[in-house]
Parts: structure tokens; C-alpha cells; sequence
């Protein structure tokens, strides 16, 4: 049998001096593993990847995931899945945004704490088939950028142009089906699958206007609970990493032949600019 998870965490009792190198987007000061294999991952360097967010909701220490983005004011917000914040939208002071963390027990140099000002979710997001499965959050202070805090480009590329390119997904979230979630942020490479390989693995399930698959035939590779709205990025020929990916849904963590979903960045890149 067929079990759908999404990767979010529970929500409480609801629902479960810095130096500014990184000026731009997509890259990192601190060199992420060059080959990696969160289930059937490993650790990732500190703060290799920095535009990784980690999201609480009331009392929780780990709600989901989230990438920092720059709108068009140059001002970072949030940007990740609508389902994790689906029915707090008119709460989001109940959120908090951790930044600059790695390990989740330690306090770190660069680690802030934001909370949020507005939420916009995806007007049609669909709880049911988790169509426009994207939320934008935005914060009440300004967030310092430093080596360990910035943002990650929003790809302009169409998904096809990643087809079979091996992609990091990062998270917080259980290593194993049904395990216990990780204190320090973990990776994982998989490849994108093309619409076709999608559809024949995931059937009617699968919408290829709102989402793109990743994973192996093999199984053993995966984001799992927890690691919901986290980015998947794909390095561009510019050598930057570009978000194209927003941890979604699946079958169960890491089974064979039941891909990840996540939410397809560049079906939304108008909707990105207008709600950021």
C-alpha cells in the first residue's frame, strides 16, 4: 500500500559582525561536499548551504524547511511550501525563521532568530493533490547577510534544462522512514527525473504543469518528514546554485520507484516576483 507523506514536521497542538562576501545569490563561502549522497545523506559542511532556513511554528523546534530568496527590493524573505503553513496564514507572528544554524542544539556565531510579518500562499494551493504547493514568507526585520546568511538564486532556466543533473535537497528532517529527525543539517544528491519518468512512477498523482520528481529507480535517496519547503538546487553553468525545487510530497522517504515531489520553481517565477 501506497502511504503519502508530506514532509513536514508537527505543528505543536494546531497541526501538527558578520562580513557581507556574499553579495549576490547561489553561492557560498564555506565549499559544500563535491559528491554526496534526510535518508541515504550525510551531514553538509556548516553552513555550506546558506540560504537554509529552519521554521518553527508556536512551540516547536522543527516545523519545516525554507530557502532565503531576494525580491525585488533586495530585501530576503522566505520561500517555501504552502502546506506547511496552510491555515496559519492569518497568524504569522505564532512562526519563527532561524537562520545561519547548522547544528540544531548549538547557538551559532551568525544564528538569528526573525519572526514573520505576512504570509502569502498560493491562492489555488490544493491540500488534496498539493498542486501550487508554494508560500512566501515575509519578515519583520531585515536579515543580515553574512558567510553563513544569504540568499539562493531562483532559477531562470526551465526545469527540462536540469533533466537527469544530480541536485542537492537539504533539511533538518527524519533520516529514516517514521525515524527521528537530525540536529544537524543534512544532504542529499538526486537526480531530476524527467515529466515522462515522473508520470509512469507516480501516475495521476503527478502533475507536470505544478511539480517535477527526483530520485533513484533504486530507492534509498530522499527528503522525509521534517524537510518540507526545503530547497532543491541544481548548480548552473555560472557555477552559482539555483532554487528549482520546493520539497513537496511522496510516497513514503526514499522507497524504489516512488520519487519525490516537489513544487516546480519555474512554473511560478511571475507569481514568485508578484508575492515577494
Amino acid at each position: 500500500m501506497k502511504v503519502l507523506v508530506l514532509f513536514a514536521a508537527v505543528i505543536g497542538a494546531t497541526f501538527s559582525a558578520p562580513s557581507a562576501k556574499n553579495t549576490g545569490c547561489g553561492s557560498s563561502v564555506t565549499s559544500p561536499h563535491k559528491s554526496t549522497y534526510i535518508v541515504g545523506g550525510r551531514e553538509s559542511v556548516p553552513h555550506s548551504w546558506p540560504w537554509q532556513v529552519l521554521m518553527r511554528y508556536r512551540t516547536s523546534t522543527l516545523t519545516c524547511g525554507g530557502a532565503l530568496i531576494r525580491n525585488s527590493a533586495g530585501n530576503l524573505v522566505v520561500i517555501t511550501a504552502a502546506h506547511c503553513v496552510d491555515g496559519t496564514e492569518n497568524r504569522p507572528g505564532d512562526w519563527t525563521i532561524d537562520v545561519g544554524v547548522h547544528s540544531r542544539s548549538a547557538n551559532e556565531a551568525n544564528q538569528r532568530a526573525y519572526t514573520v510579518s505576512r504570509i502569502n500562499s498560493h491562492n489555488n494551493y490544493n491540500s488534496r493533490n498539493f498542486d501550487n504547493d508554494i508560500a512566501i514568507m515575509h519578515l519583520a526585520a531585515t536579515v543580515t547577510e553574512n558567510d553563513d546568511v544569504s540568499p539562493i538564486c531562483v532559477t531562470s532556466l526551465p526545469t527540462s534544462d536540469f533533466f537527469n543533473q544530480e541536485c542537492v535537497v537539504t533539511g533538518w528532517g527524519t533520516t529514516s522512514e517514521g525515524g527521528s529527525t537530525s540536529d544537524k543539517l543534512q544532504e542529499v544528491y538526486k537526480p531530476v527525473l524527467t515529466d515522462a519518468a515522473c508520470t509512469s512512477y507516480l501516475s495521476n498523482a503527478y502533475n507536470a504543469n505544478t511539480m517535477l520528481c527526483a530520485g533513484l529507480d533504486i530507492g534509498g535517496k530522499d527528503a522525509c518528514q521534517g524537510d518540507s519547503g526545503g530547497p532543491y538546487a541544481c548548480l548552473n553553468a555560472q557555477g552559482n546554485w539555483d532554487l528549482i525545487g520546493i520539497v513537496s510530497w511522496g510516497y513514503g522517504c526514499a522507497r524504489p520507484e516512488l520519487p519525490g515531489v516537489y513544487a516546480d520553481v519555474h512554473k511560478y517565477l511571475t507569481w514568485i516576483n508578484n508575492n515577494s
